[in-house]
């Protein structure tokens, strides 16, 4: 837990990090009904604030203080927290939305899918391992095999999955987008 916190700290204060929304978030964010958001590996808070702006009382959870400190006073309705997601746990019913952006750990998939309130909206992506290592250089640990996410959320009324390539000024990278609702 140290480790990440430091790494994470050091990245977050050595680089400047994009204010904007994921696409992901600002295409599906309105799907949920108003009231508590959740975002896992918030960082320095770009959905976070995004979704307080849209009326939404945010919890931003990130285990590096230097990220949950760059939204810190954004906006009212919104709540940085600085925990482990290694051990944090997601309260049962309470979130009509939950977006998890570029963070994977998946000891959270069943918290995730008990945290959604009935009819609760869960916007989810992240990174896809590369066949033969092709591509931008990620731990294993922190990639998903083709398809494992739209196995992982089969309990929920799956809205859209798509697999995609993207390359950027740091490599090629795949990622896996998905939009479910709670039945």
């Amino acid at each position: 837990m140290h480790e990440d916190r430091t790494r994470w700290n050091k990245k977050y204060t050595d680089r400047e990090w994009t204010a904007e929304p994921s696409d992901i978030v600002r295409r599906f964010y309105s799907l949920a009904k108003p009231g508590m958001a959740l975002d896992i590996g918030a960082g320095t808070g770009r959905n976070s604030v995004f979704l307080a702006e849209q009326g939404f009382d945010v919890v931003a959870v990130d285990i590096a203080e230097k990220g949950l400190a760059q939204m810190a006073g954004a906006h009212a309705n919104l709540l940085p927290v600085c925990a482990d997601l290694d051990v944090f746990e997601i309260p049962e019913n309470r979130f009509s939305l939950i977006a998890n952006i570029l963070f994977l750990n998946r000891r959270l998939f069943p918290w995730i899918m008990d945290g959604l309130a009935p009819g609760g909206v869960l916007i989810f992506e992240t990174y896809i391992d590369f066949p033969s290592g092709r591509g931008h250089r990620r731990s294993r640990d922190f990639c998903l095999a083709e398809n494992e996410l739209l196995y992982a959320f089969a309990p929920l009324h799956i809205l859209y999955y798509e697999e995609t390539q993207k390359t950027t000024d740091e490599g090629t990278s795949r990622l896996a987008s998905l939009a479910a609702v709670k039945k």
